[in-house]
C-alpha cells in the first residue's frame, strides 16, 4: 500500500491569503505616499516656479480620497509677486484636498485641518517693501532715495537721506516689525522719533495678499523673527 497523503492545515490557504492581503497593504502605504508627495511637488514647481521637497502621512486609503495626517513641505529659493524667498517650510495636519485638482496642477481644500508656514526673506527683499511705504508716509514735497536696511536680530535699522525744501537730510531710524488688523498686515514702527530728523508714523510694508496662499484656507501673520540679514514671517491658519 502506498503512504497516505498527509492533509495539509486548513488554515494555510488563508494565511497566504492574508500574508499577500498585508503585504499588497505595506506595498500600497508606500508607494501611495511617494505618488501623492510628487504630485505635490509637480504642482508646486508649476504655480511657484520652485524645487520642493514633499512628504505626506497618512493610510493609503485617507490618501486615496485626498486626506492626510500630515503633510510637510520644504522650498528652497523661490521668488513670489516680486518678494524673493530664501526658504520656506510648510506643515499641515489633518486636511484635505481635491485630487482631480491636484493632477491638473492646482489645489483645492476640502477640509481646512491647521496649517503653518515659515518663510525666510532677506533684508534686501524687504528694502523695496519698506521704501515703498515710506514714499508714501514722507510729507508731501519729501522725497528720498532707497534705503540702506540692516536687520539684526535685535532692530531693523533704515539709513538713508530725505530732501525736503531742496535741503538733502541725512536720517536713521531703528525700529520693529509689529502686526496689525488681526494679523493681516505686518508694519515698521519706529522706536523713539524723538531721536530721528525723519518722523514717521507705522507703515505697512507687508499684507496677507502679499504671500503666497491657499485658495479656501484663510491664513493670517502669526509671528515675525529678526535675524541676522533676514527675517523669518510665521502665517498659520484658520483661527
Amino acid at each position: 500500500m502506498s503512504p497516505r497523503r498527509r492533509r495539509r492545515p486548513r488554515l494555510a490557504l488563508p494565511l497566504v491569503l492574508l500574508a499577500l492581503v498585508l503585504a499588497g497593504a505595506v506595498g500600497l502605504q508606500v508607494y501611495v505616499p511617494r505618488l501623492a508627495a510628487g504630485a505635490l511637488e509637480s504642482a508646486i514647481a508649476q504655480n511657484l516656479g520652485a524645487r520642493a521637497t514633499v512628504t505626506v502621512h497618512g493610510y493609503f486609503w485617507q490618501l486615496a480620497e485626498g486626506s492626510f495626517q500630515n503633510l510637510h513641505i520644504e522650498v528652497g529659493p523661490s521668488g513670489f509677486d516680486g518678494y524673493r524667498l530664501a526658504s520656506a517650510a510648510l506643515t499641515w495636519r489633518d486636511g484635505r484636498i481635491a485630487l482631480q485638482d491636484l493632477l491638473a496642477g492646482r489645489i483645492r481644500v476640502l477640509r481646512r485641518g491647521q496649517l503653518r508656514l515659515r518663510l525666510v526673506m532677506s533684508q534686501q527683499a524687504l528694502r523695496a517693501a519698506v521704501a515703498e511705504a515710506m514714499r508714501q508716509a514722507m510729507p508731501a514735497g519729501a522725497s528720498g532715495s532707497l534705503p540702506a536696511i540692516a536687520v539684526t536680530p535685535k532692530a531693523i535699522t533704515l539709513r538713508g537721506t530725505v530732501t525736503f525744501l531742496d535741503l538733502p537730510v541725512q536720517y536713521r531710524i531703528d525700529g520693529d516689525l509689529v502686526l496689525q488688523q488681526d494679523g493681516r498686515v505686518l508694519a515698521f514702527k519706529a522706536r523713539d522719533l524723538n531721536d530721528s530728523v525723519l518722523h514717521l508714523p507705522a507703515v505697512p510694508v507687508l499684507r496677507m495678499q502679499d504671500l503666497p496662499d491657499v485658495p479656501g484656507l484663510p491664513l493670517h501673520i502669526a509671528g515675525v523673527e529678526l535675524m541676522r540679514g533676514a527675517l523669518a514671517i510665521t502665517v498659520s491658519g484658520p483661527s
